[in-house]
């Protein structure tokens, strides 16, 4: 039997907000350019924790009186899988960029599209289509193109911990596809606190200059806090391999804002590669005509 047709108008929703999660993501660099502190691990714990104190403004707004009750809602084992994915694959995230290049970084991350794909299959049962692992062929490489030049800096175990950075990320893609007919905002706002919490139990923090904080408080808000909720509400609508592909798309918008924001003009290779990706994301948003059924949602989803 052939499997049914997808609803066209949901797909193209899911993907329309994960593209703008994703563009809003993307506005790391050049926030990080304006700063004058370069102390990664600075730069997430207080990240982190302004982003918990947005989301949880967020549900004040949303919920009011009843936003602790979207925190219970949330069954345990979806609590702990999506917090901890965010709150390890942030630490593992500042752990690889302090011990191998960027470039490496960026490249191995771009495999959580792989992961992606094992895991929905393996834990959810969606199934990625041929044209999907197309796409992730060719966006892998448009990362290459992109960092090639800089790509064999770092030690082997940086290059590790960036592979299981993107390990998290598709875990924590798959467990949000997973649980999507709750709000998982809270999740990841508890991911934040430990995020926040954590790092200076682990290491000496200094004190940040006033400037870098308020440049980092409207990153917790506008880089990470907003995506955040746009990501959750797309895994609604579209698979968990489409979502973590059409991520792959910050490869190119950072540069991007980066030479709008602080005149840091991309090289030909960021331009090539970036194109080559967006390639990879029409070409599995193009070619997204049928799927196999997935995991109908245990309650009503919410508006």
């Amino acid at each position: 039997m052939s499997p049914p047709k997808i609803d066209r108008g949901s797909h193209v929703k899911g993907v329309a907000i994960m593209v703008a999660a994703t563009v809003m993501l993307s506005l790391s660099g050049v926030f990080v350019r304006l700063m004058t502190t370069t102390d990664p691990w600075q730069i997430n714990s207080y990240r982190a924790g302004s982003m918990s104190v947005a989301l949880v403004v967020f549900l004040l707004a949303v919920y009011g009186r009843q936003t602790w009750n979207r925190f219970a809602a949330i069954e345990p084992r979806a609590m702990l899988t999506v917090s901890l994915f965010f709150a390890v694959g942030s630490t593992l995230y500042v752990i690889a960029i302090s011990r191998t290049s960027i470039a490496n970084v960026a490249c191995l991350t771009a495999t959580a599209p792989i992961f992606a794909a094992i895991l929905a299959w393996l834990l959810i049962g969606e199934r990625s289509g041929r044209i999907a692992w197309i796409a992730t062929g060719v966006a892998l490489t448009g990362t290459y193109v992109i960092f090639r030049d800089e790509l064999g800096v770092g030690d082997p175990v940086g290059n590790a911990v960036a592979l299981a950075t993107a390990v998290c990320f598709a875990g924590q893609t798959v467990a949000v596809r997973k649980y999507r007919s709750v709000d998982l905002v809270p999740a990841v706002c508890v991911g934040g606190v430990v995020v926040a919490v954590g790092i200076p139990l682990l290491r000496d923090i200094p004190p940040v200059e006033p400037r870098d904080l308020l440049l980092i408080l409207a990153m917790g808000v506008l880089q990470l806090a907003v995506p955040i909720i746009l990501y959750v509400r797309a895994a609604r609508h579209i698979p968990a391999m489409h979502m973590v592909l059409i991520g792959l798309l910050d490869v190119l918008f950072n540069p991007l804002w980066a030479w709008i924001g602080v005149g840091e003009a991309p090289t030909v290779n960021s331009l090539v590669g970036g194109g080559i990706i967006v390639a990879a994301v029409v070409l599995v948003v193009v070619g997204r005509r049928r799927a196999v059924p997935v995991l109908a949602p245990s309650v009503a989803t919410e508006p």
